[in-house]
């Protein structure tokens, strides 16, 4: 996990084991969100109704398949069969193109992370099932470290611009309190980080679940105005099926800082 203060032109914080790379399941869909900006601001994407409609499906319900025709248009690949290795080669350095966006913000918290594959429901198949298993450390991976980084550029109006940045915090905002017990499946705060905040808080957040991992990311204003930036990763399948705790995480740290 990693905590970060970014109050009053500096940025505090601390991680336990933050540098750890682990598969950020749909945490990685945060960087996806940041990508797609820098590509509209440099002319690489048009902005359609179907662009927006992606977006919105991407972070507010989590959708793969919104996801995956991102990853599509990011990086002009698709999926599909098997292909010859020159093929393969080709599309694989094409694949690569979100890598080498973020490697150009030479953070260090950036050091080792992964962007290549789609997000799936059950498993993938072809040429990206060949992309994931046959090309070592080939899978996505991130850090609670790289993920805080890349929040604080979006809360600080740095991701992109601050236009781009302010938009990307239209997408991430969750209405606090939790929803009911009855909460959608595609509800990111009952169970993750924001269901243990004060209901008057303020929050931007990302979650990532399967069954064997339960992330979740998030901006976070206190009553007071004061901020804070949580990230916590899960990997055991024990705690994938917990509902309790990143709430208590959430509340603890909540509490600390308001105390």
């Amino acid at each position: 996990m990693t905590l970060v203060l970014p109050n009053h032109g500096r940025v505090i914080g601390a991680s336990l084991r933050g540098h750890r790379l682990i598969y950020p399941a749909s945490v990685v869909k945060l960087f996806y969100l940041v990508a797609v900006q820098a590509w509209l601001e440099a002319g690489k994407l048009r902005p359609t109704a179907e662009l927006r409609r992606a977006l919105a499906s991407m972070i507010g319900q989590s959708s793969n398949d919104a996801t995956n025709h991102i990853v599509d248009l990011l990086t002009g690949t698709t999926s599909g069969p098997e292909m010859s290795q020159a093929a393969f080669t080709t599309w694989l350095e094409r694949r690569r193109s979100v890598n080498r966006y973020f490697a150009r913000w030479r953070c260090p918290e950036f050091a080792g992370i992964n962007l290549t594959q789609k997000t799936w429901s059950e498993a993938p198949y072809g040429r990206e099932r060949w992309a994931c298993y046959a090309v070592a450390g080939n899978r996505n991976q991130l850090s609670t470290d790289s993920v805080a980084r890349l929040l604080l550029a979006i809360a600080r109006g740095q991701a992109v611009n601050r236009n781009r940045s302010a938009a990307m915090m239209e997408l991430l905002s969750r209405p606090l309190p939790a929803t009911s017990e009855h909460a959608s499946p595609f509800d990111q705060v009952r169970g993750f980080l924001g269901e243990g905040l004060p209901q008057d808080c303020r929050l931007w957040s990302k979650a990532g679940w399967t069954s064997q991992v339960k992330h979740d990311a998030a901006i976070v204003r206190l009553p007071a105005g004061r901020n804070f930036i949580l990230v916590v990763f899960t990997t055991r399948p024990t705690h994938a099926g917990s509902r309790r705790i990143l709430p208590f995480l959430a509340l603890q740290v909540s509490a600390a800082l308001i105390a």
